[in-house]
């Protein structure tokens, strides 16, 4: 056994150290090479065997785990158990699929403000324009989310609606990808015959319709798989999965099936809640953290589901769900109300910058591709400054300068390689340095009032007093109950907190 700074002697030994050169400890590591007891390439190699013995996981225990090589992105994969040979692609021309989504056209979404358009409204909505200058971005696939049962009736307005599109799309040089979604209504007459045929219509279309080079299930249910194989054996499908679910994936082996995984990071109270400035940008290192660690589960499921991985969802710039803050059933946890602070902030630009390199490395590495949110707002021409939607539209991102060059692979591949800047604390040139809180004892000093408004009173003083701030720890301290000293203890771990992290002499430093 080793403690946590000692090296086992075979470190030593395999790089050629007598017994008494061996290097005790990590502590001493960099000494013995500053003193010339060991060469370069000796310390490499010690460093090499230390990586190698804490990171290094078993096939046994990555096999099971879709996190069990995670190191920030940075592990990858070896001798996987799966296929090999020629990676599979969706495209023909095996280039990875850089795709963005017709957000709310035949599908209500924020794009639309939820509401459903006419198909005129949607004809209107996306047009040859908006393909060129998709392809001008280096976007080569639109994904068209539609109801199952859009080409159930052959005749019907959204079937003839969705062909046009793609008509269009194909003329610019982009495939498609065509997405099933469930009704929200599901009644007794949707019945597993009704879905069955739903399924075969929307197989036999996405067949027949040479720009379609995949057609998505609306869930994860393998008897969907076997209604597109009735009628289209070799057509590329994707099923979807979350995070959650990656283990429980169960296909019969198929080389035409692909997981189509979500990533998105707003649905949980983790992911959205921050009260104040400073928790809006700690938010922003948190994200910027965890989406290079999204690399693992897609290498996973390609190593050991041989099921390679496109992201359907969850790429955009948005770190909250302050999209839906008008809707019924929305949770208010302090996320919304401050977006103004960041339009003209040089941080915010910066780390969304960030953001958007670091799921671009990420959703372009041992996967298929991606598809951004959305492409634009409806009714929107695409002016004026960038607002919580329009940080789900690729369009407007592009626009504002936050998408790094798709192409430049070399340029994506330096975003993963360090974590995040953790400059989050305020006091840059968007605000100026703000002053720590002072610590009264027992309160916290109020600059506006000149008093100690926020006190915990030791009786049998009910409220603080109006004198200045050095007074406010009255004589009564000395008999104060069992609440107030559980209070003061609070006050003084918060004190800690604040003079070691957060206050400096002119104001907020850097966070370590």
């Amino acid at each position: 056994m080793h403690s946590c700074l000692s090296f086992p002697e075979v470190f030593s030994t395999n790089i050629g150290l007598g017994f008494n050169d061996t290097i005790p400890d990590s502590a001493t590591f960099t000494q013995s090479f500053a003193a010339g007891s060991i060469s370069a390439s000796q310390a490499v190699e010690v460093v090499d065997q230390y990586v190698n013995a804490v990171y290094k996981t078993s096939a046994e225990g990555a096999s099971s785990n879709p996190y069990g090589c995670d190191l920030g992105g940075l592990a990858t994969l070896q001798n996987c158990t799966s296929s090999t040979g020629t990676p599979r692609s969706l495209r023909k021309d095996k280039d990875l699929v850089k795709s963005v989504t017709l957000s709310g056209a035949f599908i209500p979404s924020f794009a639309t403000g939820g509401e459903a358009l006419t198909m005129d409204e949607v004809k209107q909505f996306y047009t040859d324009k908006d393909f060129e200058e998709m392809v001008k971005l280096g976007v080569n696939t639109i994904q068209i989310l539609v109801p199952c049962d859009a080409f159930y009736t052959s005749t019907g307005d959204m079937a003839v609606t969705i062909t046009q599109l793609l008509n269009e799309a194909a003329k610019a040089g982009l495939s498609a990808i065509i997405v099933l979604v469930e009704p929200d209504d599901t009644t007794d007459k949707v019945t597993a015959e009704v879905v069955d045929d739903h399924i075969r219509a929307a197989a036999a279309y996405a067949k027949s319709d040479p720009a379609v080079i995949a057609l998505q299930l609306p869930s994860s249910t393998p008897s969907l798989l076997s209604s597109v194989r009735s009628v289209a054996t070799k057509l590329p499908v994707l099923v979807p999965v979350n995070k959650g679910e990656l283990g429980m994936i169960s296909f019969p082996p198929d080389k035409h099936v692909f997981a189509a995984l979500d990533t998105d990071a707003t649905s949980s109270v983790a992911g959205v809640a921050s009260s104040d400035s400073v928790g809006d940008r700690m938010k922003m290192f948190y994200h910027e953290s965890i989406t290079c660690i999204d690399r693992s589960p897609i290498e996973w499921l390609s190593c050991y589901q041989d099921m390679p991985v496109y992201v359907t969802s969850g790429f955009d710039l948005a770190i909250d769900d302050c999209i839906s803050q008008n809707e019924e059933d929305f949770k208010d946890y302090g996320q919304c109300g401050r977006f103004d602070e960041t339009t003209d902030s040089g941080w915010w630009k910066r780390h969304r910058q960030s953001l958007a390199g670091r799921q671009l490395f990420t959703y372009s590495t041992k996967g298929l591709g991606w598809s951004f949110s959305a492409w634009k707002l409806y009714g929107d021409d695409g002016s004026g400054d960038i607002t919580h939607a329009k940080l789900k539209c690729l369009r407007d991102v592009a626009a504002a300068g936050l998408l790094p060059p798709m192409e430049d692979t070399n340029e994506l591949g330096t975003f993963c390689l360090n974590g995040p800047a953790n400059d989050f604390a305020m006091g840059d040139e968007t605000f100026a340095p703000t002053p720590a809180p002072v610590d009264c004892g027992f309160g916290w000093w109020n600059e506006t009032i000149g008093d100690c408004s926020y006190w915990i009173p030791p009786p049998p003083t009910p409220t603080p007093t109006k004198e200045s701030c050095p007074s406010c720890i009255g004589a009564g301290a000395r008999e104060m109950s069992l609440a107030a000293v559980a209070g003061a203890a609070v006050a003084l771990v918060l004190n800690l907190v604040v003079k070691k992290f957060m206050r400096g002499n002119d104001g907020y430093e850097v966070l370590p």
